[in-house]
């Protein structure tokens, strides 16, 4: 049985991976480096290992940015497209380097495909307060 390939690509479309087969598990993290990269409370991502992902484009475009102050006592490694800022995927060192975190938005229909079986450091779960119980909500960008 052949194992399904699903692309995936950074924001501006210069790198561009395909993921081959399943992860191993997917999940919503709410540590503070994932709120911090997200822009949110938390962000959604699958774990492959790193012999399922492949660039197809843009490996010249590939830059690695280490996060030393993490909550394991062990480096994670973001790699990023030098381009548009996009983190692709995280690599923590906790592993050995063998898997690959990767942005389940990023994928094709990723966020349908791989939805989170796990949630992580829920202890940082934020509520968020936006001042209203029923604050106005918008199907597209508003004029403002």
């Amino acid at each position: 049985m052949d194992k399904a390939i699903v692309r995936g690509c950074c924001l501006c479309g210069g790198v561009i991976f395909d993921v081959v087969g399943e992860p191993e598990t997917c999940f919503q993290c709410f540590c503070q480096h994932c709120q911090k990269s997200a822009g949110a409370p938390s962000q959604l991502s699958a774990k492959f290992n790193k012999n399922q992902v492949h660039v197809k484009l843009g490996r010249e475009l590939l830059k690695t940015y280490i996060l030393k102050d993490t909550l394991s006592g062990q480096d994670k490694h973001k790699v990023f497209c030098s381009d548009c800022g996009c983190t692709l995927w995280t690599i923590p060192m906790r592993h050995g380097g063998d898997s690959f975190i990767v942005r389940t938005s990023l994928m094709e229909n990723g966020l349908q495909k791989y939805v989170p079986n796990v949630v992580l450091f829920d202890r940082y779960v934020q509520r968020l307060s936006v001042g209203q119980v029923n604050p106005k909500s918008f199907a597209t960008m508003p004029g403002f």
